[in-house]
């Protein structure tokens, strides 16, 4: 019952890191407040949203493998869904800290 309801926490997760991934396309419009070289800070966008779209990659892989290896030794895998939500945030703020 405990991995049935994890499982449909991952595939809440898989939502929320496919919005996560798409919300990096917005980073372009995060340095159009700089006007002037001094503050340009558009070379750092292409980082700032490769380092999105890995690290919400690299989360739902690594959720999924350690889920599938849980299930496989008979453990209880619900716990796993929200260590992975903690990632995608951790990898929000990587990609934030790249971009600023």
């Amino acid at each position: 019952m405990w991995n049935i309801v994890g499982y449909v926490l991952y595939v809440v997760l898989l939502v929320v890191g496919s919005i996560e991934a798409m919300f990096a396309g917005f980073f372009g419009m995060a340095t159009d407040a700089c006007y002037d070289a001094a503050c340009d800070a558009s070379y750092h966008v292409w980082p700032a949203m490769l380092t999105m779209w890995i690290g919400v990659g690299v989360v739902l892989l690594l959720t999924s493998v350690a889920m599938l290896v849980w299930t496989v030794r008979g453990k209880i895998v619900i716990g796993w869904p929200f260590v992975g939500a903690l990632g995608l945030a951790a990898v929000y703020v990587i990609a934030l800290k790249v971009l600023h």
